[in-house]
């Protein structure tokens, strides 16, 4: 039997805006199910709803109505978010930080630390490609690199879910 990663089941999500506290429906009763090995992805116009899904799937809001689980557990539970990795649209990373000092400090927040940390920041700096440029200010650093420091944070505690709130763009094949 494949785990089960992530299971929502009548998810919404509905905001009051403006002066009139007018009731906006992002998300409206979604259903999904996410098993080891798969790779799932939301596509969608700006609005459908695809960021508010995953802010709580990462428990940064909380769902109006339906169920939501990572790992069989509640995403209310900060437990059910230990083995998840995520990369935000818009990872921010203090200007003076380095990118080896932000992945050491995700790696500590994700519990690692001594030789496991120094071994897990060096490997995740390494897989994405900045390894080059891990002395160097993040104020000296192109998006791109900003992109792969976010990755190799997410990355650095070897996640067995890797949540990406990214936009990627879509390839068509050459002729």
């Amino acid at each position: 039997m494949t785990k089960k990663l992530i299971a929502v089941s009548g998810l919404q999500k509905k905001f009051r805006l403006g002066l009139t506290r007018k009731k906006v429906e992002a998300v409206c009763g979604i259903d999904f199910e996410v098993s080891a090995g798969d790779i799932f992805g939301f596509l969608g116009p700006n609005g459908a709803g695809k960021t508010t899904t995953i802010k709580m799937l990462t428990g940064l809001i909380t769902p109006s109505a339906g169920t939501a689980q990572l790992f069989g557990r509640p995403v209310s539970e900060p437990k059910s978010r230990e083995s998840v990795g995520f990369l935000p649209e818009n990872p921010y990373i203090y200007p003076y930080l380095t990118p080896q000092e932000f992945v050491v400090i995700s790696g500590q927040l994700a519990g690692l630390s001594g030789q496991k940390l120094k071994e897990q920041v060096a490997k995740s700096l390494k897989k994405t490609g900045i390894y080059y440029a891990k002395d160097r200010p993040a104020r000296r650093l192109s998006k791109g690199m900003l992109q792969r420091t976010g990755m190799a944070a997410a990355l650095v505690a070897e996640p067995e879910l890797l949540i990406l709130d990214e936009p990627t763009a879509v390839l068509t094949p050459s002729e």
